[in-house]
């Protein structure tokens, strides 16, 4: 039933809304002088923000019929923005917020200014993985018109949305932000989507952009060999049946993600448990704890986000905590989009743009707030940043407020590193399961399995009838597990060993026509956008990359030693400075850093430097033959 839009509706909308976002789509569509006269929403007080409410009720009563979607101006852009900043906003970060609101089509995707150059007969790039990363890849060529086909492992899109399907499964980041920038009126049913409804949006996006025939899903890569003498990779997929099929591209996309190769403890006693173990990724419909004994082993985002849910039906759960975690709450996690909300995103011009810049800006700064250290606040005693400690404070209030009368758990959940050193994780609920009478939290760590139960080192045993490693993947075996073989047969597992590295998190010498989406040193975390519009800029860089050998007649494309080499050193030094690798406690047992303690899944660049690099590539630093 669709409900009467009359006054009282229309309040309700303006009242649950991103304040901010209307108040500046408003001004786009409608000049009225009185919106500009308040401050940053974020400041206003009581008075101020009523009448702001009133006078948006107002025009959208009176004016909305005559509003229409527009692009502004690069100038208008700019004013509406600092007027919602109620600052000036840096010239470095205009180009790539202006991205992100995406007011024209496609933005980060790459169209050439003139016209496509001439394909050469029998070219396909075969990109490996349908997730959302494998989607942007297609889509961008999709436009472009260069063939491909997308190689699944299984038989759905997704990704890690299709692999995982644990118990309460969302995205930590709000669902307005974390979808590709050139579909506005995806009709999200909660502020933080849950995992089924970012399949459906994966499977929808394929459909839509013409890429879900070009997926051949159940075909596993095995093996990729380059042929120098015909300059294509020879592929080997393996099928469920067992059978393998032999398949060739010009060009590779390995579109495989970070989270792919699930990690399980190697602990003493497996074999003797007896009951049933899973990681999350292996969990089905079919796995029910009712009535049961469960262990939960980690904390990081699944262990949290699935410990309320479990709590609840589970006779007793044992929370096995290895490294506390700062766990925050965010607002509108876990509900629904009302349908007021729902109504200004589908009938206000520019409210879903003004939404995801709104949503987005108070991550643009992370990287100078928290990742880091200001010399002179550590100068004064102080401890990486200001606000760092600030938010310490304000996060050790949350425990505080979370576990009320069980002082007990306090020491144990307070970490000992700073906020944003480890991957920042969203409050599902996990303090209050804690204090469940049927939740019991446990710092000592894991001896042994024994039969039907868990030892810990303090010589303690725990009755148990499942137990779930939420202990993450390992995240430094990129590409596996498929077997990559470049120049005279190099492999690039070899050529990695322990310390995984690429150029601009894409490219490695030696193999050539080989792109990676999502490579060692690619994660963004100075924040501002979502990794969905980072697949689209990666994909433009591609594309680029594509139409350079078309037009210049060329074979193969590949990074040279010497640009691999310089830029390497040059994160090495950007991250030689940051609070991920300086800082001391736990916050050195994290998945960022590898086994030598090197930065190697985060880029340290900030948002707009990463931008300026990957945008477009520079062809200084590749050899085309």
């Amino acid at each position: 039933m669709v409900a009467k839009v009359d006054s009282a509706f229309i309040r309700r909308a303006v009242e649950a809304s991103d304040l901010a976002a209307l108040r500046a789509a408003l001004h786009q569509a409608s000049g009225d002088p009185e919106l500009a006269r308040f401050g940053p929403v974020a400041s206003l007080g009581p008075q101020d923000r009523a009448r702001l409410v009133s006078r948006a009720v107002h025009l959208l009563e009176t004016e909305l019929p005559r509003y229409t979607s527009r692009v502004p101006s690069d100038e208008e852009l700019r004013r509406l923005m600092d007027l919602v900043l109620g600052v000036p906003t840096r010239d470095e970060h205009f180009e790539v917020r202006r991205g992100l609101m995406a007011f024209e089509p496609y933005p980060f995707l790459y169209r050439p200014r003139d016209a496509m150059p001439r394909i050469p007969d029998g070219f396909e790039v075969a990109i490996i993985g349908a997730g959302l990363a494998g989607i942007a890849m297609a889509v961008q060529l999709e436009k472009l018109g260069i063939p491909y086909v997308v190689y699944e492992r299984r038989g759905e899109v997704g990704g890690i949305w299709n692999i995982n399907r644990y118990p309460d499964i969302r995205v930590d980041t709000l669902s307005i932000t974390y979808e590709y920038s050139y579909e506005d009126q995806y009709p999200w049913s909660e502020y933080f989507a849950r995992g089924a409804e970012v399949r459906g949006y994966v499977e929808f996006i394929a459909r839509k952009y013409g890429v879900f025939e070009h997926i051949r899903f159940e075909h596993d890569l095995e093996r990729a060999t380059w042929d120098e003498a015909r300059s294509k990779w020879s592929l080997t997929l393996r099928r469920p049946n067992g059978t393998r099929l032999e398949r060739e591209a010009r060009v590779v996309v390995t579109a495989s993600g970070v989270f792919a190769v699930p990690k399980i403890p190697d602990l003493p006693g497996t074999d003797t448990f007896g009951g049933v173990i899973l990681h999350p990724t292996q969990w089905t419909s079919e796995h029910d704890v009712r009535d049961k004994r469960v262990a939960v082993v980690g904390n990081g985002s699944t262990g949290v986000q699935l410990l309320a849910p479990v709590a609840e039906e589970a006779r007793q759960v044992h929370v096995f905590q290895r490294t506390p975690q700062w766990i925050s709450p965010r607002a509108n996690y876990g509900r629904a989009v009302e349908p007021e909300v729902r109504w200004l995103l589908d009938h206000v011009p520019a409210y879903w743009n003004w939404a995801r810049y709104t949503s987005a800006i108070g991550l643009f700064t992370w990287h100078e707030d928290f990742l880091v250290p200001d010399p002179a606040w550590e100068k004064q005693g102080g401890h990486i940043t200001k606000k760092s400690e600030e938010l310490r404070q304000v996060l050790i209030g949350y425990i505080r407020d979370q576990v009320g009368d069980r002082p007990d758990l306090i020491a144990k959940l307070i970490p000992d590193y700073a906020p944003m050193l480890r991957r920042p994780v969203v409050d599902n609920g996990w303090y209050r399961a804690l204090t469940r009478a049927n939740v019991e939290l446990v710092v000592d760590g894991i001896a042994r399995l024994v039969p039907g139960g868990i030892e810990t080192v303090d010589g303690r045993r725990r009755d148990v009838d499942l137990i779930v490693f939420a202990t993450g993947y390992d995240v430094v075996q990129y590409l596996s597990p498929a077997d990559y073989r470049g120049r005279d047969g190099r492999s690039l597992r070899a050529f990695w060993g322990d310390d995984a590295r690429a150029y601009q998190g894409m490219l490695v010498p030696g193999f050539p026509n080989l792109f990676m989406l999502y490579g060692p040193n690619s994660q963004p975390v100075s924040g501002g956008i979502s990794l969905p519009s980072w697949f689209q800029i990666w994909a433009a860089y591609v594309a680029q990359c594509l139409v350079e050998m078309f037009e210049g007649g060329h074979a193969a494309i590949s990074v040279k030693q010497s640009a691999f080499d310089a830029y390497n050193e040059r994160l090495d030094a950007e991250a030689s400075g940051m609070a991920f690798v300086t800082d001391e406690g736990s916050a050195r047992r994290n998945y960022y850093l590898n086994a030598s303690g090197r930065l190697q899944v985060n880029t340290p660049f900030e948002t707009a430097d990463l931008y300026a690099m990957q945008k477009a590539p520079d062809f200084a630093d590749f050899e085309l033959s």
